[in-house]
């Protein structure tokens, strides 16, 4: 029945449905093994399934608009300034509640730090998302701040949503439990993992948004359907030099 009523895709479920135990059980599924080969192009990875709902690069002045509503550097990442994202670009992925809801690494990286931001838990769908809400900017968030293999300092703002309280991390499994407070961690010794790794979860839908450096080019159209793992970004000659 969950799998028609939410347009679950039977190629992303692993084994027997029966197996699952509980309703979040099958939205927190993993993938099935050997099911998403990395892709030979060079580039960056989709770090979630979900549908491209917007992609902006950032204003000379460091100020961002997304789905329509604006926003400055200090309310998406704090403690980031606009020199640190000078003509970065962001990436809004929403997870429906049909989609897989872990979340991937989009390259080979090291998470330094990681900001934990209270907030509500409006809707992101994009039909039932206004522009005064700035749900990127008010509802729970946790951002990750990373660094390529290239040195590029770069972030995964990961958004709560309605009905959407709790993130998983098993990197560090006290990350996105309660209490929710403003907090902000750097780890003595950064998390490393390569392109495609998991990094956690959402229990149900929610958003993803990636700040990534100059140097690669988005090839999926707005609306578009992402899928983790699979090429996202692809390099440009400027950016393999």
């Amino acid at each position: 029945f969950l799998v028609r009523r939410f347009g679950i895709r039977r190629a992303s479920i692993h084994g027997d449905l029966r197996d699952y135990r509980t309703f979040l059980d099958i939205f927190t599924r993993p993938l099935p093994p050997d099911s998403r080969p990395l892709p030979a192009e060079q580039g960056w990875l989709s770090p979630a399934d979900g549908i491209l709902v917007d992609h902006q690069r950032v204003s000379p002045e460091g100020s961002w608009v997304i789905k329509g509503a604006p926003y400055t550097t200090q309310e998406l990442l704090p403690g980031r300034t606009p020199a640190d994202y000078a003509d970065y670009s962001a990436l809004l992925i929403h997870l429906g509640p049909g989609d897989y809801h872990r979340f991937h690494s989009p390259c080979a990286m090291k998470i330094e730090e990681v900001s934990v931001l209270p907030g509500g838990l409006q809707p992101v769908d994009p039909v039932l998302m206004r522009r005064s809400m700035r749900i990127l900017a008010r509802n729970r968030r946790i951002a990750l701040h990373c660094r390529d293999e290239r040195n590029h300092p770069f972030s995964l703002l990961l958004v709560g949503a309605m009905n959407v309280g709790r993130m998983r991390f098993p990197f560090d499994p006290a990350l996105g439990g309660r209490p929710w407070v403003p907090s902000h961690r750097k780890y003595s010794n950064p998390r490393s993992f390569s392109a495609g790794d998991e990094l956690g979860w959402f229990e149900m839908g929610s958003a993803v948004v990636l700040f990534s450096p100059p140097g690669l080019k988005v090839q999926n159209e707005i609306g578009s359907r992402c899928w983790a793992r699979t090429l996202l970004l692809p390099e440009t000659e400027s950016s393999s030099s």
